[in-house]
């Protein structure tokens, strides 16, 4: 139990080193040593330099995955075994979900602006926070459960990682070295759309206007899917 502990601190740690390389000086230049495919003569996958050079929309711009949502997960750090272990114990579902509770989230907030706007009721009080907040407490809670639901339909398109040197342009003949490591899944859209808006749905909103936007929301995404970005 300690070692699986000690285990998961480390992946934490190693996750964590992801988000703070993501901060780093746009003047670093950076030069990859190794990756996964040299040893095969295999090239970097159009996904991995679509990623890299743009963003998961970049991914999802291209012909093959006009009709999934792609999540992409990514990590980085000095030692090459936990960030493959990281990327062994990637978790889409876990990614899904946090993509999905910002889109929710924002969709929920422009209908409650919205409200707002053409009514002076109960809502409007609410959006503009001067209620009880039983209203924002229903439409968390709403939230909440639909993040946790399970999708299912993920494919793992693949996984990646490069060893890379990043010099420091200011100071000549500094450097540092970090593994990088990329996992790709897909969901398909069609399936998707209609999970998370039968979660909408179904779920048990005591609030009746927060259940009436619930409603509202699920058919957008029916209709014109979700804006899912997860970098």
């Amino acid at each position: 139990m300690k070692s699986m502990r000690k285990t998961a601190a480390l992946l934490a740690a190693s996750a964590a080193l992801a988000a703070v390389s993501g901060c780093a000086s746009t003047k670093s230049l950076t030069k990859i040593l190794e990756d996964k495919g040299m040893p095969m003569g295999i090239s970097t996958p159009k996904w991995v330099d679509s990623y890299i050079k743009g963003t998961v929309s970049a991914v999802q711009g291209l012909p093959e995955y006009k009709d999934k949502y792609c999540v992409i997960g990514e990590a980085s750090g000095v030692n090459k075994l936990l960030v493959l272990a990281w990327a062994d114990s990637f978790s889409a579902q876990q990614q899904i979900g946090t993509m999905i509770r910002t889109t929710i989230s924002s969709a929920y907030t422009a209908k409650a602006k919205g409200s707002a706007q053409s009514s002076g009721g109960r809502n409007s009080a609410s959006a503009q926070g001067s209620g009880s907040g039983s209203y924002e407490q229903a439409i968390d809670n709403s939230i909440n459960s639909i993040v946790a639901a399970q999708y299912s339909g993920a494919q793992r398109e693949g996984d990646w990682w490069t060893l890379q040197r990043n010099y420091d342009p200011d100071k000549k003949g500094l450097y540092s070295d970090e593994y990088k490591a990329y996992v790709f899944y897909t969901f398909p859209k069609s399936s998707l759309n209609q999970q998370v808006a039968t979660a909408l749905r179904s779920n048990e909103v005591l609030d009746p206007d927060v259940a009436r936007v619930s409603v509202e929301i699920a058919e957008d995404i029916v209709r014109g899917g979700l804006n899912l970005e997860a970098r």
